[in-house]
């Protein structure tokens, strides 16, 4: 029983890593600095204990470059986790190996419209996903902003290629490699709402449905709520839903993820 709740748990963590087909890159949107910002970091965890030992590394890159009118913003993360029974001969069981990159350029048209062009490419075994390029096109607009608030809407012209793995598990399990061309609207609503720095919260839901069969479509939808609760400690929740109506292989439909805790700063 302990084995089994430790596999569960190392299961819950990772999977928000491991599941997001839809990739939010609005909490990654550059600051109104101008110039060029540059972020790195990696991770790495080895925990080992009676119920086996689980291994963890992640890589994360973030470029950023804002002139006048013109931004730029590049993205790029690497995760892998797998857990190993050592009681059990068996090969180890791999919790998340997903590759992601994103690269998006906006063009400032007038205080309300900004045009953007963007590509990304992903890959993700436990999705079964071994090559999904995206790229596309369209106008942003700002539907409000002020001191404490704003919300956007985007809707744009996404084109899909995605190269899938559908394991047929038996014996001799088989893997039968599936591909789709498509054509896709992506929308999005995003906002946040500050009340000073005690209280924030900020959501974006992604709607992408495909031009030529309108019941093939995506939802994703993110809500993050934190609020201080002394001068340095402060409590962050965030929980994220993410739909996909028809993939091209047998795999979850529905992903749900929540999380909580509290974040210490000086």
């Amino acid at each position: 029983m302990y084995k089994h709740i430790c596999i569960l748990l190392l299961v819950w963590c990772v999977q928000h890593s491991a599941a997001a087909q839809v990739v939010n890159t609005e909490k990654q949107r550059p600051a109104n600095a101008e110039g060029l910002l540059a972020e790195a970091g990696f991770d790495f965890g080895l925990t080992r204990n009676g119920a086996g030992q689980t291994l963890r590394l992640g890589a994360r890159l973030r470029l950023q470059y804002q002139q006048g009118r013109n931004r730029f913003l590049a993205l790029g993360a690497h995760n892998f986790s797998q857990f190993d029974d050592l009681e059990d001969d068996g090969p180890p069981r791999q919790l998340a190996n997903n590759t992601f990159a994103h690269i998006r350029y906006n063009r400032v048209l007038s205080p309300f419209l900004t045009w953007e062009v963007f590509g990304q490419m992903q890959l993700d075994d436990v999705q079964q996903i071994t090559r999904r390029l995206l790229s596309g096109t369209g106008p942003r607009l700002r539907l409000l902003e002020s001191d404490t608030a704003a919300l956007f809407f985007g809707a744009l012209y996404m084109y899909e290629h995605e190269q899938s793995v559908n394991i047929f598990r038996g014996a001799e399990p088989e893997r039968v490699p599936a591909s789709l061309f498509d054509n896709r609207l992506s929308t999005y609503l995003s906002g946040h709402f500050e009340a000073g720095e005690a209280f924030a919260l900020t959501h974006v839901t992604y709607l992408q449905p495909n031009f030529e069969n309108w019941s093939d479509f995506r939802v994703s939808s993110e809500t993050s709520l934190s609020f201080r609760v002394t001068k340095y400690l402060s409590f962050r929740a965030y929980f994220q839903l993410v739909y996909d109506a028809k993939p091209p292989v047998p795999v979850a439909n529905t992903v749900l993820n929540f999380k909580n805790g509290f974040t210490f700063s000086l």
